[in-house]
């Protein structure tokens, strides 16, 4: 076991004083000793009010973070006790600094654990790519505003048009080979009777079908290679019904992530039309990755996780490994970024809203798409970071609650949400 992987949800088990198994008993010492202070902290912890013990019961489903680790820098930085210099600690800046007018205990609940507002949670982690989470989305009243959720709208290449959000599960429609179904709520699947998900059609035009998903909308499909793809809301993707050529290639506007079934005698396309510099392509060579082009944004930005893959726009190119990411501005200036935060590029999949320093404006085009509202500011507001993670599946107001703070505040009229100072 990596203890500084896995030692969060040990130490929260013991902090809740749930019986550790003997590996992650001795995980747990290992831990321990490696840190000057760690023991006497967690003597402190565990004995303290039950207030402080309710805070843990939220982090029992953080894995892979280094919660611990960051809680250790904080109180150093405070004076609070001395680490052991041989075990390093992240540098992470605090959204808002409230630990330091009130001591550690505090600090440790206020900067690294949780925030509770309105059933969500908020820390200060991250976390790895995790299996899609699809939302069930708690009632808003009426003076709320409702998430989004699984809502999209596929074309076929005839012209008909099937709501997916009405549509009932099982067989949708017929094209040649192809069978076009919807599973489950929130997913779509093309299903060719010819290997390898092509047919052995003549050379004909072939037929594309668009799935689109509205503002506060997402959907899920299964393309006839295999290949996964998770469609973010105010986005859509044109792909042929079978794949028959030397490529397989298809065109998205907005975000999606892709998991790519490995072929590699024909080669993925994504061609990306509507981001803010034009047209890019990414050349996938069997991989995982994230590719947001949202013309309202100041970039398009291809993210690996997995594989490799090559994006090109005009005569420039940059080839991707795992943890990079392309970034296209709307100048048409290419650069590309290493060990990029994949967990909070990637929440939106799995449910999440994730925020890593993300700025203001960010954010709330963030939220102004997944739940179909307008933003205006008011007044001069200071400049804002955010750091966090929170469901997507709650009314704005419980979001909200998450984001307002001293300086920022937010007035909801409608479907128009006020931003000021």
């Amino acid at each position: 076991m990596d203890h500084l992987t896995d030692i969060d949800p040990i130490v929260t088990k013991y902090l809740r004083e749930e019986p550790l198994t003997p590996e992650e008993q001795a995980a747990l010492d290992l831990w321990i000793s490696q840190g000057k202070g760690r023991s006497k902290m967690l003597d402190s912890l565990k004995n303290d009010t039950q207030t402080t013990k309710a805070d843990l019961v939220h982090m029992a489903e953080m894995s892979n973070t280094r919660i611990w680790e960051i809680l250790e820098h904080r109180l150093q930085e405070e004076g609070y006790w001395k680490e052991d210099s041989t075990v390093p600690s992240p540098v992470i800046t605090p959204v808002r600094p409230l630990y330091r007018r009130f001591g550690w205990r505090t600090a440790m609940a206020a900067s690294v654990l949780v925030v509770i507002a309105g059933g969500a949670w908020w820390s200060f982690h991250h976390s790895p790519v995790a299996p899609a989470v699809v939302a069930v989305s708690p009632a808003a009243p009426a003076s709320d505003v409702a998430p989004g959720g699984n809502r999209a709208t596929l074309t076929l290449a005839d012209g008909r048009r099937i709501n997916l959000d009405s549509s009932s599960n099982g067989a949708l429609a017929s094209q040649g080979n192809t069978q076009i179904s919807k599973p489950a709520d929130g997913q779509l699947a093309y299903n060719s009777s010819a290997a390898n998900g092509s047919s052995a059609a003549s050379p004909q035009t072939p037929a594309y079908n668009i799935l689109t998903t509205p503002r506060a909308g997402q959907f899920t499909l299964a393309l006839p290679d295999g290949t996964h793809v998770w469609l973010n809301n105010a986005s859509s993707l044109r792909f042929p019904v079978a794949f028959t050529g030397a490529t397989r290639e298809v065109e998205l506007t907005g975000e999606a992530y892709f998991e790519v079934a490995k072929d590699a005698t024909h080669p993925f396309l994504v061609h990306t039309a509507d981001g803010p510099a034009g047209p890019g392509t990414i050349e996938v060579l069997g991989t995982s990755f994230n590719i947001m082009a949202y013309n309202d944004e100041s970039a398009e930005r291809a993210t690996l996780v997995d594989g490799s893959i090559r994006y090109t726009h005009g005569t420039a190119a940059t080839l991707l490994q795992p943890e990079d990411q392309s970034v296209l501005d709307a100048q048409g200036n290419l650069k590309t970024l290493h060990h990029v935060n994949i967990a909070e590029i990637t929440a939106w999949k799995n449910g999440y809203f994730h925020f890593d320093h993300a700025n203001l404006e960010t954010t709330m085009r963030q939220i102004s798409r997944w739940y179909d509202i307008s933003v205006e500011y008011q007044g001069s507001i200071p400049a804002q970071e955010f750091v966090g993670k929170i469901q997507r599946n709650m009314p704005l107001s419980g979001l909200l609650k998450g984001l307002e703070g001293e300086r920022v505040h937010f007035s909801l009229e409608g479907k128009k949400l006020i931003v000021m100072p």
